[in-house]
C-alpha cells in the first residue's frame, strides 16, 4: 500500500502495528527515538495507512494536506494527479527527504525495519506519474482543490 507522497505504507513498522502486538510497538516507538528522535508512545504506533480511516491513521498524518487532496480527489497517490507542482505534496515529501542522509549512518537490519519504507518516495510517484500518461483520469488541471 502505497501513501499519497509515495512512502510504502505496507512496509512501515506502524503499519498495522497494533495487530502486531505491544512487543512490536515498543520495540519500533524505541528505534523511531533513537533514529529520528520522535517521542511517540508505544500504543500509538499503529497506521491503516495514510488512505485508510481516520480510526486507523498514525495522528501526525491527519494533517497531511496531499493526504486530505487525494481522499477528496478519489487519487490511489498523488502520482495520479494531473497538477505538475503542488505545495502540499512537497511539504509531504519533504518530511522524508532527510532519511537517506540517516541511512548511511544505520545498520542493515535499521535501513530495512525502519527507513527503508520511507526511500524512494520520490521516484516511486515519478514512476506513477509516468504510467498514468495524459490525459489523467478525465481531470484537468485546476480542477483539483
Amino acid at each position: 500500500m502505497l501513501s499519497a507522497c509515495g512512502v510504502m505504507c505496507s512496509e512501515c513498522p506502524a503499519y498495522h502495528g497494533a495487530d502486531r502486538g505491544a512487543a512490536h510497538q515498543r520495540r519500533v516507538a524505541k528505534a523511531w527515538q533513537r533514529i529520528y528522535g520522535l517521542e511517540e508512545a508505544p500504543e500509538h504506533i499503529s497506521c491503516g495507512g495514510c488512505l485508510g480511516t481516520e480510526r486507523d491513521l498514525f495522528h501526525t498524518s491527519r494533517r497531511c494536506r496531499a493526504r486530505r487532496c487525494c481522499l477528496r480527489n478519489g487519487f490511489g497517490s498523488c502520482g495520479e494527479c494531473p497538477m505538475e507542482r503542488c505545495g502540499d505534496l512537497e511539504h509531504a515529501q519533504a518530511v522524508w527527504d532527510g532519511v537517506p542522509a540517516l541511512a548511511d549512518r544505520l545498520s542493515r537490519a535499521d535501513v530495512l525495519e525502519y527507513a527503508a519504507p520511507y526511500l524512494g518516495h520520490r521516484e516511486r510517484l515519478a514512476a506513477i506519474r509516468e504510467r498514468e500518461s495524459s490525459p489523467r483520469r478525465g481531470v484537468e488541471p485546476g480542477q483539483v482543490r
